[in-house]
C-alpha cells in the first residue's frame, strides 16, 4: 500500500502583505501548487489542522500549553495551564505592539532569573511560573475561566483590545500590570538594553486547557519541531523525529504508513507582515523539502497533501501528475490565487 504523506505549512499561502513586489520572485511556489489538485480543508489556523488530522475532539480553546509541556517531557496531569509568554510591548500612542521571542533572542539564563523573580513576587498569590524551555513559560490556574487571544494572533498587533477576558480577567490584568513592572526594574532587562536587544517586559497569556483526550488516526510518523505537534504526537504514543532532512521522511516513505512533516518556518514572518523574509524563507522550503518530497512522492506513486492552515488542501497522487500540457499553460494562474494578502 502507498505511503500517505501529510504536509503542515502554516504561511504558506500568507496572508502578507504587499505581495505584488515579490511576486515573480515567488514563482517556485506557485509551480508547486498547480501541480497538485485543490480542495478544501477545516479552519484556518495549524492548531485547528492538527486536531482534525489526529483526529481529536478538542471543545473550547487548544490546550496549547498542556501539549507544550508534554513536548518537553513534562506532565501537564489532570491540571489547566496556560502560557505566560515571555514578550515585548512597545507603546505607541494609544496603541501596544507586541513582540515575540523571535524577536527577543532570550537566553535560556536570562529566562531563568526572569522566572525565579516573577515567581518570589507572586509567592503570596499562590502562583508560580514552569519554564517549559525560554520562550514558554507556563502557569497552573485553578480553573480554566479566561478567555485569551493566541499568540500568533497578536503578534505585530495593538493588544490594547486582545487582553484576556473572562470572569477572572480583572484580577489577571492586575496581575499582569504588576509582572510588567518587576520585569521592567530587572537586571536583565537593563543588561539586555546595554547590548542594544529588546526588553522582556510582559507576559502574554494564551492556550489555557488540560490536557485533551488522545484522537483516532491513522498517522504512524510525526516529524516535527512545533511544540503542539510534538505533544500531540506523544499523547497518542505515534513516533516523533525532530526536523532533520527530507531524506530521513523519503526513506520512511518507501514503507507504507502515513507520516506528518510540520514546517512552520513561514509562521513568523506572516505574524509580523514581513514580505522580503516570508519569500527568503519559502524559497528554501519548496527547494530543500516540497520539492524533494514531491518527487519521491511521483517515484513511489504515493500521495501527498499539503496544508497551508487557511482551509485549503493540495493533494498531489498517482492520478494527478504533472504532465506537459499543464506544465505549458500553469503560468495562466496567478500566485495571488492561492496567497492571500490584507
Amino acid at each position: 500500500m502507498p505511503h500517505e504523506l501529510s504536509v503542515v505549512v502554516p504561511g504558506l499561502c500568507g496572508p502578507l502583505p504587499g505581495l505584488e513586489a515579490v511576486e515573480s520572485a515567488a514563482m517556485p511556489l506557485l509551480e508547486v501548487l498547480t501541480r497538485c489538485r485543490r480542495g478544501k480543508a477545516p479552519g484556518h489556523d495549524l492548531t485547528v489542522q492538527l486536531a482534525e488530522l489526529f483526529g481529536m475532539n478538542v471543545r473550547g480553546p487548544f490546550p496549547h500549553a498542556a501539549l507544550t509541556l508534554l513536548a518537553h517531557d513534562i506532565q501537564p496531569g489532570e491540571h489547566c495551564w496556560i502560557h505566560a509568554d515571555p514578550v515585548n510591548l512597545q507603546a505607541d500612542m494609544d496603541r501596544a505592539l507586541l513582540s515575540d521571542s523571535r524577536v527577543l533572542q532570550i537566553e535560556p539564563e536570562e529566562a531563568e532569573q526572569l522566572v525565579a523573580e516573577l515567581n518570589a513576587h507572586f509567592a503570596e498569590d499562590n502562583i508560580r511560573l514552569e519554564i517549559a524551555d525560554e520562550n514558554n513559560w507556563m502557569i497552573r490556574l485553578d480553573r480554566c475561566d479566561l478567555e485569551t487571544t493566541p499568540l500568533s494572533r497578536a503578534v505585530g498587533r495593538n493588544v490594547n483590545h486582545l487582553l484576556p477576558g473572562g470572569k477572572e480577567a480583572p484580577r489577571w490584568r492586575r496581575l499582569l500590570n504588576e509582572a510588567q513592572m518587576l520585569l521592567h526594574m530587572s537586571a536583565v532587562n537593563q543588561a539586555r538594553e546595554q547590548r542594544g536587544l529588546p526588553a522582556i517586559n510582559s507576559l502574554w497569556l494564551w492556550g489555557e486547557g488540560v490536557l485533551p483526550a488522545a484522537g483516532r488516526s491513522d498517522i504512524t510518523q510525526v516529524y516535527a519541531d512545533e511544540s503542539a505537534a510534538t505533544g500531540i504526537a506523544r499523547l497518542n504514543h505515534i513516533r516523533h523525529s525532530a526536523l532533520t532532512d527530507p531524506i530521513v521522511v523519503a526513506y520512511a516513505m518507501k514503507q507504507p504508513g502515513h507520516s506528518l512533516v510540520v514546517l512552520d518556518q513561514l509562521a513568523g514572518p506572516c505574524n509580523y507582515g514581513d514580505t522580503t523574509a516570508w519569500l527568503e524563507d519559502m524559497l528554501g522550503l519548496v527547494a530543500d523539502w516540497l520539492n524533494p518530497l514531491l518527487a519521491t512522492a511521483r517515484s513511489l506513486e504515493a500521495d501527498v497533501c499539503i496544508y497551508p492552515c487557511n482551509g485549503v488542501r493540495y493533494h498531489f497522487g498517482p492520478n494527478n501528475r504533472l504532465n506537459i500540457s499543464r506544465l505549458m499553460f500553469w503560468k495562466k494562474e496567478r500566485l495571488r490565487d492561492h496567497v492571500e494578502t490584507h
